[in-house]
């Protein structure tokens, strides 16, 4: 999960940005822009020290009446200063199998109760749910990891779809369906954070920090841990309802702690540890990472 994947969007006058408003994008563009998030080492985390409040990160109001918008804002952002919930939601999955079709079809399956999972979160909060897709070739897309590999799985907002590669997801997760199910909610957490304008607001801070910087696999760090954490409250939805069992949901959120510690993910004990806040709080304002402290995103 340390993707950087190209992200498009509507030019935005200078002159909004220059006023300190929070800026507010209508639907998704199109064109290319560079952003990423990968799994190498199965649930992966990022972020910059302190809370990240940026002239273009005002709270913006929940004005019902407006067309949804994304908004642009990280610690601000009314996903997680308007607390939600996932609601109990009985997840069908067929019988797990390494074959591709059998795989897909388990994917596919979890897909769905993703989407029904989260849009009632995200167009609660008057911003502009889509649906991603999958796909589980090789390729990778305009998403490339920063030595320019393909990532082992992924979430690409140029093409607006969660990669699954079949042997690479296999090999990382050993087959487990529990571990499965958390790397696809994971992913999916990607997609949230691009719905909401948190993954915009991200990628505009990494650009001028320098990816490679320390501020710039803060940032990362951040970004992938609040991922592990709506996995976790994804996990906390479906735990004992339907095909995912409370046994199953506790060894998906667990698996989070045997991430590999990478510079851009965080530890594997700040892996494991944000995965849990999403499990049992089950709130998107308990997932607020980028006003945690440095420590916590390490």
């Amino acid at each position: 999960m340390d993707n950087r994947g190209a992200f498009g969007y509507p030019p935005i006058d200078p002159r909004l940005l220059a006023s300190g408003a929070p800026v507010r994008i209508p639907q998704r563009g199109r064109t290319a822009r560079f952003v990423v998030y990968s799994i190498v080492a199965l649930f992966i985390v990022c972020g910059v020290g302190g809370p990240f409040l940026g002239p273009t990160e005002a709270v913006a109001g929940v004005a019902q009446a407006e067309a949804p918008h994304q908004v642009v804002a990280l610690a601000t952002n009314p996903l997680l200063t308007y607390p939600q919930s996932l609601a109990p939601g009985t997840c069908t999955l067929p019988k797990f199998g390494r074959t591709t079709d059998e795989l897909r079809a388990y994917l596919v399956a979890e897909l769905s109760c993703l989407d029904a999972a989260w849009k009632p979160v995200v167009s609660g909060i008057n911003m502009p749910f889509e649906p991603t897709k999958l796909t589980m070739d090789d390729s990778a897309g305009s998403c490339r990891t920063r030595d320019g590999s393909a990532p082992v799985a992924f979430y690409c907002g140029a093409d607006n779809e969660l990669h699954m590669p079949v042997q690479s997801v296999l090999d990382g997760t050993d087959g487990i369906p529990a571990v499965v199910i958390g790397v696809l909610a994971h992913e999916y957490g990607h997609h949230v954070q691009d719905m909401s304008g948190i993954l915009l607001a991200e990628s505009r801070r990494e650009k001028t920090a320098g990816r490679d910087t320390e501020a710039g696999l803060e940032l990362s760090r951040r970004l992938e841990l609040q991922a592990n954490c709506f996995a976790g409250m994804f996990l906390a939805s479906v735990a004992g309802r339907g095909s995912v069992t409370k046994a199953m949901a506790a060894t998906g959120a667990a698996a989070f702690a045997d991430g590999g510690g990478e510079k851009d993910h965080g530890t594997a004990p700040n892996q494991g540890r944000w995965a849990q806040i999403g499990y049992q709080q089950n709130k998107t304002a308990a997932c607020n990472t980028w006003a945690a402290p440095q420590g916590d995103v390490s």
